[in-house]
């Protein structure tokens, strides 16, 4: 009987024992995705990754973006950026499982690296940093927003200032204009 490979090992004939491929991931979600929405998908793919013998190296949050282009209606998504270790059918695996989401409008996966060595590749994810990328982030049109409003009130503060300064200005000449003596009449004998 011929023996079973082993789930997340690479199956390549010029691939070397004991390694396993780098890939990362990018997931854009949708923008009205809530932090335990965030939280429960990338447990998901924690899940599959652990399940098939690999390695979930790193998980970011690029945050909420404007798209170039709408997607599934959407101008607005939240980036998610994911490094692991692992073969092609755990990225398979991961692929079907952000399909298979409702939350995940686009993925693309890409593969880094060969024959990379799991132990030398340390996990850098702990609670911490899964509360700080479940968070969706800020709205770009809010934030933009948010800009546009503090640049009007320091334009105003300077046009004021400027105003105020000139006034100021004029003042000091007209003060000066009052206080000058006036010309001595001509004595006439």
């Amino acid at each position: 009987m011929a023996k079973e490979a082993a789930a997340g090992a690479v199956q390549s004939v010029a691939s070397r024992q004991n390694t396993q491929r780098e890939y990362e991931t990018v997931t854009i979600l949708r923008p009205d995705t809530g932090k335990p929405q965030i939280k429960s998908l990338i447990e998901r793919v924690q899940g599959v990754v652990e399940k098939q013998s690999g390695n979930l190296i790193k998980i970011d949050s690029w945050g909420m973006r404007v798209l170039a282009y709408p997607v599934a209606h959407q101008r607005k998504g939240i980036y998610l950026y994911w490094r692991y270790l692992g073969g092609s059918d755990m990225v398979a695996e991961v692929e079907r499982n952000m399909r298979l989401s409702d939350r995940v409008m686009r993925f693309y996966s890409v593969r880094v690296d060969d024959d990379v060595d799991p132990n030398a590749r340390p996990s850098e994810i702990d609670d911490e940093l899964l509360d700080a990328v479940s968070e969706p982030g800020p709205d770009p049109d809010e934030l933009a927003r948010q800009a546009a409003e503090e640049e009007a009130k320091r334009i105003e503060a300077e046009q004021a200032a400027a105003a105020a300064e000139a006034a100021k200005a004029e003042a000091a000449k007209a003060e000066e204009s009052n206080t000058e003596p006036a010309e001595a009449a001509p004595e006439g004998n």
